[in-house]
């Protein structure tokens, strides 16, 4: 980390909450290599050629996810040309996604511009779908007011087919140029089945779904609603998604969070904890920026002082934020001093790749025990929109005697040092991460590999139908069961 890049990131975050969570999110502070790239007043040819360039100097997990450079740029230069010869905004952005997708990592990305995603993707069916733990494709929610209740489809049904194909079929034909790159297999799979049932206004389809008299078939038409069916998804019928939401400036009527870290008692005797993210900030713009890390000070003494059964430590949606901090907030439940990573960062003086050192001339960083300290049980719930930091606090927990992790699904896979970015025509802004986590034997660690990576749950909950439409309906199943754990 660069002393001066986190003082300016800090007092980025005093100012405007709304770049907070842009910095947050995707999700450690720019480091030496990472000067902003501004190929945006260049053709899209040429401004294309620059960031593919750049892209396949700095990206940091090259070899290790199998990334093609010289295939993907025959692949689509072509097609970038093609989009510029005919001045076809819309082909130049939809390629540049459909390039960037080719990456699975969650801190590779592009803004999305929302006029252009409607046309195809503004529309659904009155309804959402979950694949259960028994293999089947059920739906977990329907609009009482849409064509689908109409038609008698209710939430429990199985579906088997989508406009003539097997469901599973259609799912894997699912596009997911729109909704982001996906580091690990499971949670592409997560957004194949909330992006199936989207389509533009007035879209027509044909669902067969097991009736009581066998296989029927609903004829829908998709209208605009709103986007509600996305927010019948795991996790974001459960989880707010209001920080991210900021960043990427989509409207949610949840409210901002109190704080980085909020904590209240539950069940009478187990201290909640959700840590938003791994950075501090003044989410109510009050003037005075919190510490983070004072926050979970005082929410693991309060815990300690009021007696606690047991410490539910909440990271789902964690958006990330600085390394150093996450290990200062590993510190409260480490008794001895543990390793927590080397951070191997692309240096363009060098064109190589070189591990950090520390302002001291150590290499990497540690986990220092701290106080309070807390030696209880503890459960940490996580899920695919836990993301980088957060993965790494996930991480550390996970590996105390003490902790167990819970959840439906593993994080995100991306723990990748982020902070790079190219500004390219259109107001498009490309990231990605251009340094790596390392492990104790300087193994790359958490980032996934062939569609596997991130903190897996000790705790794993079956995604069954009931439990999808419990989701659905905005019921806490992952918190739930692990109050029921902590109370046995």
């Amino acid at each position: 980390m660069q002393t001066r890049e986190i003082k300016k990131l800090l007092a980025i975050l005093c100012i405007v909450i709304v770049v907070a969570g842009i910095l947050a999110y995707f999700d450690r502070p720019p480091t030496q290599s990472e000067a902003t790239n501004d190929f945006s007043d260049r053709s899209w040819t040429a401004a294309f050629e620059a960031l593919h360039e750049t892209l396949a100097q700095e990206y940091a997990f090259t070899e290790w996810k199998g990334i093609d450079w010289d295939s993907l740029h025959a692949t689509y230069t072509p097609q970038i040309a093609a989009a510029q010869s005919s001045q076809d905004f819309k082909g130049y952005y939809l390629t540049l996604r459909a390039y960037l997708n080719e990456i699975p990592d969650g801190h590779v990305r592009v803004n999305n511009l929302k006029e252009i995603d409607d046309l195809f993707i503004g529309g659904g069916y009155g309804l959402a779908l979950a694949n259960s733990s028994d293999h089947n494709i059920v739906i977990s929610w329907v609009d009482p007011a849409s064509q689908a209740f109409a038609a008698g489809l209710r939430p429990g049904t199985e579906v088997v087919s989508w406009n003539g194909q097997p469901i599973r079929t259609a799912l894997e034909q699912t596009e997911t140029l729109l909704c982001g790159t996906s580091a690990t297999t499971e949670y592409l799979n997560l957004k194949k089945l909330a992006y199936l049932v989207r389509a533009p206004i007035g879209q027509p389809v044909e669902i067969g779904y097991l009736g009581a008299d066998g296989v029927t078939l609903a004829r829908l038409v998709a209208f605009d609603d709103g986007g509600q069916s996305l927010r019948k998804n795991y996790p974001d019928a459960v989880v707010s998604n209001k920080l991210r939401d900021m960043f990427v400036g989509v409207d949610n009527p949840d409210p901002v969070p109190t704080a980085m870290v909020e904590s209240q008692t539950v069940a009478d005797t187990i201290t909640y904890v959700k840590i938003q993210g791994e950075l501090d900030a003044d989410l109510q713009e009050t003037g005075k920026t919190q510490s983070t890390l004072e926050l979970l000070r005082d929410a693991i003494a309060s815990a300690k002082q009021n007696g606690s059964q047991g410490l539910i430590i909440d990271l789902r949606n964690n958006i990330g934020g600085l390394d150093q901090m996450a290990a200062d907030m590993l510190g409260f439940f480490y008794d001895q001093p543990a390793f927590y990573e080397y951070q191997n960062l692309y240096n363009p003086a060098t064109g190589a790749f070189e591990i950090q050192e520390n302002e001291d001339g150590s290499v990497g960083l540690t986990i220092a025990p701290t106080q309070p300290h807390y030696g209880g049980a503890v459960i940490v719930l996580i899920n695919p929109k836990c993301v980088s930091s957060g993965e790494g606090l996930a991480m550390g927990l996970q590996k105390l005697p003490n902790v167990r992790t819970l959840g439906f699904y593993g994080t995100n896979g991306s723990f990748g040092l982020a902070g790079a970015e190219a500004l390219m025509p259109g107001s498009l802004t490309v990231h990605w991460p251009s340094g790596q986590s390392l492990d104790e034997q300087k193994n790359i660690q958490l980032d996934s590999r062939n569609g596997n990576g991130g903190v897996r749950p000790d705790l794993l909950i079956p995604m069954t139908a009931e439990n999808a439409i419990r989701i659905a309906n905005g019921e806490d199943v992952e918190l739930a069961e692990a109050i029921r754990l902590l109370q046995n």
